[in-house]
């Protein structure tokens, strides 16, 4: 009996002063561990082995996911384990509040749920070392290996954290997108079927209520902070509320993330998300939209975010696809290059200090639209960056004021379907210098219809009959009642009242030929004017 005493006391001194690694490989998980409910993964877990309550504060209120049999070698199915580490600090707060996810590549099969049975909850996960701009050997990685659902979620969360974590999907699609192709893919397109994804149920390295509550109430998660994070291969790289019932997501933090080679970078899904900030965030492969809100969950989201000191500078269709009925998008110290377009961004948008260079080259069209909504410009440069003294940006039909900036050549801002008889909004310009030509915007009709011949390969046009015509010009069409659309009309379902047919590259034997052909220009002659738009 004494012995027996003596045993005890020791295996008690063991429990106390150090962690419980459990062995998985000694130890199969039954399949009562497999539940969604992490707080019910913890205590079957240890229950199982008889270890509940056991594991003591270790580490300044920090435990990894090793001391729970993570193996983090990219091999072994890690999600076990780390559901268990997650489900503790949930469970103990006064035990610990951290989990530490070590170098090296945590495989998981399904989602890291963070939740806590209808209650608030806080928590804090966390990698080594910045992974933005880290190279692999340094990361904390999650590999997500599902194609459906998300790799981890948040559901009624306060003052959540997840820090130092590069989490990567399944979802390669971006990896074939270039820069002839990013212009020309709708977004439908960019569901290629090999990942599970639809508006209220997104493939996302992270969701942030994802579901409904238990309660049936309304209250969502507020005030998380994703920090130094990387998120790759996702349809969706974060998504606030795609459920479609609840609200708030609110006081969001994106701070100093590289997200990129998703669908969408970060989408907001209804208007309650307020003051989302998204500081220093880094997208450099290829990526459709940056911020959505239009597309998942309500599609009502986009107001009350506040984008500061960006680097886009991959193979991006635009930044922006959002509602800003309600609240303003507000953006400073943008820096962009290669993007396809700005975007769409309601009719309350603040630009403040953006450098924009947009995409431009042979074989590739020009924007149907560059921008599309109500904004105000102050300092900053929008152009194309390719020394050309007569490639012109088109901001036709725009309510947007320009202020103390730079642009590279005056802009094409008339609108022409029904010109003359139809008002136009048309953008404002004060103290904005042009970069390579100061030469005034003249248009003049042409008195035939051309019939154009579109190569969509190359994007080039050619037509006869060139009479007055100067290498230089612009030839801008007014289309029918019918066919004055963008090309892509889930991203813009507005009239186009001005197409872009091209500009004239050279004239030779009466043939005229063109480069920077609009994506949304059609051969034929089914417009109702054509016009040439001169700088001189």
């Amino acid at each position: 009996m004494k012995y027996l005493i003596i045993l005890f006391f020791l295996l008690i001194g063991r429990v106390l002063l150090h962690p419980v690694i459990i062995n998985k490989s000694e130890h199969p998980a039954p399949a009562e561990i497999v539940s969604d409910n992490p707080a019910q993964i913890f205590n079957t877990f240890f229950k199982l082995y008889n270890l509940l309550d056991s594991i003591p504060k270790t580490r300044g209120g920090e435990v990894s996911v090793l001391d729970f049999g993570a193996k983090c070698d990219g091999i072994t199915d890690d999600i076990i384990a780390d559901s268990a580490a997650c489900a503790y600090c949930i469970a103990h707060p006064v035990m610990c509040g951290t989990v530490i996810f070590p170098v090296g590549h945590s495989k998981i099969s399904r989602t890291l749920k963070l939740q806590n049975n209808g209650r608030y909850f806080t928590i804090a996960l966390k990698g080594m070392l910045s992974a933005k701009s880290s190279s692999d050997a340094y990361l904390s990685a999650i590999d997500y290996t599902a194609k459906s659902g998300s790799a981890i979620t948040i559901q009624y969360g306060r003052s959540i954290t997840i820090s130092n974590l590069a989490i990567s999907g399944k979802y390669i699609f971006p990896l074939s997108v270039n820069n002839y192709t990013i212009g020309t893919l709708s977004f439908a397109q960019w569901n290629d079927g090999s990942v599970s994804d639809s508006r209220y149920s997104p493939y996302a390295g992270i969701t942030i209520d994802p579901d409904t509550n238990k309660s049936g109430t309304r209250g969502g998660t507020s005030d998380v902070t994703i920090d130094h994070c990387s998120i790759k291969y996702f349809m969706v790289g974060a998504c606030l509320s795609p459920n479609g019932t609840t609200q708030n997501d609110e006081m969001i933090n994106f701070l100093e993330d590289d997200i990129e080679a998703c669908r969408v970078a970060i989408a907001i899904c209804q208007d309650q998300s307020k003051s989302i900030n998204i500081r220093g965030l880094k997208c450099w492969a290829s990526t459709h939209t940056i911020l959505d809100g239009v597309n998942y969950g309500q599609g009502l989201g986009g107001g009350s975010v506040f984008c500061e000191n960006w680097n886009i500078a991959g193979n991006v269709n635009e930044l922006f696809n959002i509602t800003t009925t309600r609240f303003p998008l507000s953006c400073q110290d943008i820096y962009s290059e290669s993007i396809f377009r700005i975007g769409n961004v309601g009719p309350m948008a603040n630009f403040i200090n953006t450098q924009i260079d947009f995409l431009s080259g042979p074989r590739m069209p020009a924007a149907d639209y560059l921008l599309s909504g109500w904004a105000n410009f102050e300092g900053g440069m929008l152009r194309y960056y390719d020394n050309s003294y007569t490639h012109r940006l088109n901001f036709s039909n725009l309510n947007v004021l320009f202020r103390d900036m730079t642009l590279n050549n005056p802009p094409i801002i008339v609108a022409l379907y029904g010109f003359g008889i139809n008002n136009y909004p048309s953008p404002k310009f004060e103290n904005v210098n042009y970069y390579y030509s100061q030469k005034r915007d003249t248009l003049f009709k042409l008195p035939f219809l051309p019939s154009f011949k579109i190569d969509r390969s190359g994007w080039t046009a050619s037509f006869g009959g060139s009479s007055g015509l100067q290498v230089g010009d612009y030839i801008l069409a007014a289309p029918t009642s019918t066919s004055g659309h963008y090309s892509d009309r889930t991203l813009n379902p507005g009239l186009c009242a001005t197409i872009q047919i091209g500009r004239i590259s050279s004239i030779s034997n009466g043939m005229v030929d063109l480069d920077d052909v609009g994506l949304n220009a059609y051969s034929g002659n089914n417009y109702d004017a054509v016009y040439v738009d001169r700088l001189k």
